[in-house]
């Protein structure tokens, strides 16, 4: 077979395996941003977000139009989204040109012969890896720029790597070149320039891809004619630049409108992810590594056996082939720094750029064992590679992004009835936007302060329902009334699971709808550590002046379940907790150091008076001294005194939280849950990591009311813990339920870090419910 006619075969296999995989909805916020830019360009308005990509976006527009014509989608969304998944595919097809000839070009010395003239079979099986690994063979289809940005400028980078060809030295070693060799290197460099600058309007990254490589091929050439070589590359280099950066300033009103919002997209980049160069722990560095170098293979095995071959190969090249390794280098190392320091390696398509160099390595170090096996490895390595990104495509294809089945759900109900409003966290208001969305009006979503919104809704005296749409990993809407947020729908993507989707956004949606609460919290409260952060942030806390949660008025009696923390050390004073009722002193106690859990009881028209909502107050003072003692609310509730609430108590430790695992409390080796209100027996079910990642053993728990064991099991790669309590023992225990457990430890003593907590379960989820009387 001939060289044209197998790329010519890669190419159309690339292109037919992802025909049925096409996008039909926008997932990412950043394929929102894209589509948006496409059907109205406008960079300060984030369509698509600084630095504008208008390479991109004049591509997209001009799929779009093509797309709009075609049968099949209607939506503006749906047309925005496959046309960008086809700019996607395109790109793809494209790759398999510019890796080709790219590793072609990466031999030691100029020969006789071209090497890309001829079925080059270490390029070719390099060039077919690249396009089989999972991350490549997803985002043929993803609505992003990431995979048309890369193909561009391994365009540029094939040019380049040409011109360097032409300037190695012949096999005798001489390194003189001849004028024909030298024009011929000076056009493949201006060529290259060109590319690049263009590639930038495309998306900025490239440029730690391009102008690296640029700069050692300039070097290379030192004294057979470099000063020409540099005067052609900036010439074309800038030419290419103009080409969408004049375009582009205009559409942004000049350089200051664009460089305003620039600053502010740098702002969010750098303020909104977790990047090395801020925080160089060793944890970080060792996850960010994994997620640039395996997870763009799915699944591990294959990744190790890739990596391992990639690592033979990096070695044969440093012992036998340095300047080859040099070029390798030029090409990744600098983007790799970059993307290590300044990206969020979550988003593990950004790590995209570094798979081709990865490939070449492996299949080099699959040549330097036996070039005859270089076929047959790459053969198994590729399908083993592509039935994982098809799994992948799969679920991708069959399904929307969460975003929209939330809003498709949403206006299928609407002709039931509408809300009184849709509301949402702040990652869903740029989806909404791209969406035909029926539910009006949608309140404002301020940043980390969604929930103050929903109670500027209640307090105006709106009383009809409200639709939240939900980010699973946020956990404000525990300052709104449980019993008020029961009714829950959630979508979920099984795409979004996937290594190679990694840091995708939104990954998952509740659809909560909010009936008018019993009560609602606003500043200052700690129910949650993200709700904790936002108290410090406002500068809020009982010890610094009274929080406020408001109760629907009702002539009724109501019980407070309260639990919080006296934040001092442990000889520091105790702290006054007094807990009012427009502005009358209900309850007042005092707690030393550490947590507390009670109810207090509100008489009988303690929520009466004027107005919707009675004003709950919660305030903290030091028992003695002057100075402000640090308290906290962490627990509360208010419900009719026959309504089941339960809480944590003693032997619990605080909430912690990562966006990875959500948020988590350890038990010691004996926790209580205390329930109160229960009239009925109760099924208590526990989501705990399983035992068997700390301890050799099966942990044995004990679920205890009193003196009555009402449970035990053996626990060790178990997920859920569930027993019922029957009412009467309850009753007998006072609702406090003992949890206790044969394993725990001491952090410090393992690792001899700080952490002197004796740890028991690790516990994700709590949910206390009536099993109901038969």
């Amino acid at each position: 077979m001939t060289r044209t006619r197998a790329l010519v075969a890669l190419a159309l296999l690339v292109a037919l395996a992802h025909v049925p995989f096409l996008a039909t909805s926008l997932e990412d916020i950043d394929s929102v941003n894209f589509a948006l830019g496409v059907r109205d360009f406008d960079v300060a308005d984030h369509r698509p977000h600084p630095p504008g990509y208008p390479v991109y976006i004049g591509i997209g527009k001009v799929l779009a139009a093509v797309v709009e014509r075609l049968p099949g989608a209607r939506l503006s969304s749906e047309i925005e989204a496959r046309a960008l998944s086809l700019v996607s595919l395109m790109a793809a097809v494209a790759s398999v040109f510019a890796l080709f000839r790219a590793f072609s070009a990466l031999v030691p010395v100029r020969t006789a012969s071209a090497p890309w003239a001829t079925v080059n079979v270490t390029a070719l099986g390099a060039t077919s890896l690249t396009l089989a690994s999972p991350l490549v063979w997803t985002l043929a289809v993803r609505p992003m720029s990431d995979l048309p940005g890369l193909a561009l400028a391994l365009a540029a980078q094939a040019c380049l790597l040409t011109a360097w060809w032409w300037q190695a030295p012949q096999p005798d070693g001489d390194r003189r070149m001849t004028p024909e060799t030298l024009a011929a290197s000076g056009r493949m460099i201006v060529l290259g320039a060109l590319v690049a600058g263009v590639a930038v309007g495309l998306r900025t990254q490239t440029l730690w891809l391009t102008a690296p490589l640029l700069v050692l091929v300039l070097v290379d050439r030192i004294g057979r004619g470099v000063a020409g070589a540099i005067m052609g590359a900036a010439m074309t280099f800038t030419i290419g630049g103009l080409l969408w950066g004049v375009p582009l300033l205009a559409a942004s009103g000049g350089l200051q409108g664009y460089l305003a919002a620039l600053g502010t997209q740098a702002g969010e980049d750098f303020a909104g992810g977790e990047m090395l160069y801020l925080n160089p722990a060793p944890r970080l560095v060792a996850f960010a590594l994994v997620h640039t170098f395996v997870d763009p293979w799915e699944w591990r095995p294959l990744a190790v056996v890739v990596l391992a071959l990639a690592a033979i190969g990096g070695v044969s090249l440093l012992l036998r082939d340095r300047r080859s390794l040099a070029a390798a280098i030029a090409v990744a190392a600098p983007y790799l720094a970059f993307h290590l320091l300044f990206q969020d390696t979550s988003f593990t398509r950004y790590a995209v750029p570094l798979v081709p160099v990865v490939t070449w390595l492996a299949v080099t170090g699959v040549a330097l064992v036996s070039p005859r096996l270089v076929a047959p490895v790459v053969a198994m390595l590729s399908v083993a590679a592509v039935v994982a990104g098809t799994q992948t495509l799969i679920g991708y294809a069959g399904t929307s992004a969460p975003a929209v089945q939330a809003v498709a759900a949403m206006n299928a109900r609407v002709a039931q009835g509408a809300p009184g409003a849709l509301a949402m966290h702040q990652t869903f208001q740029r989806p909404l936007q791209a969406e035909l969305v029926g539910v009006q009006p949608q309140l404002p979503s301020p940043p980390r302060r969604e929930w103050l919104e929903l109670a500027k809704y209640w307090m105006d005296g709106h009383d009809a329902p409200i639709w939240f749409l939900a980010d699973p990993r946020r956990t404000d809407l525990a300052l709104v009334d449980p019993q008020s947020r029961r009714d829950v729908t959630s979508f979920r993507w099984g795409p979004s699971a996937s290594p190679t989707f990694g840091g995708m956004r939104p990954a998952a949606v509740d659809w909560v709808r909010l009936s008018p609460p019993g009560w609602f919290a606003e500043e200052g409260w700690a129910l949650t550590p993200e709700t904790a952060g936002m108290a410090r942030l406002m500068g809020r806390g009982p010890h610094l002046g009274p929080i406020v949660a408001r109760v629907r008025r009702d002539p009724g009696p109501r019980r407070v379940l309260i639990g919080g923390r006296n934040l001092a050390g442990s000889s520091d004073p105790a702290v006054r907790f007094t807990l009012g009722v427009d502005g009358r002193e209900i309850d007042a106690w005092d707690v030393a150091p550490g947590f507390f859990l009670r109810t207090v009881d509100l008489p009988a028209g303690s929520l009466g008076g004027e107005g919707r909502f009675a004003t709950l107050a919660i305030q903290s003072t030091a028992v003695s001294g002057t100075t402000p003692v640090p308290s906290a609310i962490e627990q509360f509730d208010v419900q009719a005194p026959g309504t089941l609430m339960w809480g944590f108590d003693e032997g619990w430790n605080e909430a912690e939280y990562t966006p990875a695992l959500g948020m988590w409390r350890w038990t010691s080796d004996r926790a209580i849950v205390r329930i109160v209100g229960a009239t009925t027996p109760v099924r208590v079910r526990m989501r705990v990591e399983p035992p068997a990642r700390y301890f050799d053993e099966p942990a044995e728990v004990t679920a205890t009311a009193g003196a009555q064991a009402v449970a035990s099991s053996s626990v060790r790669d178990d997920e859920t813990v569930t027993f019922d309590v029957p009412l009467e023992a309850l009753a007998a225990a006072d609702g406090r339920i003992a949890i206790t457990t044969s394993q725990s430890f001491v952090p410090a003593e393992r690792n001899g870090g700080p952490d002197r907590r004796r740890l028991g379960l690790r516990v994700f989820e709590v949910h206390v419910d009536p099993i109901g009387l038969r």
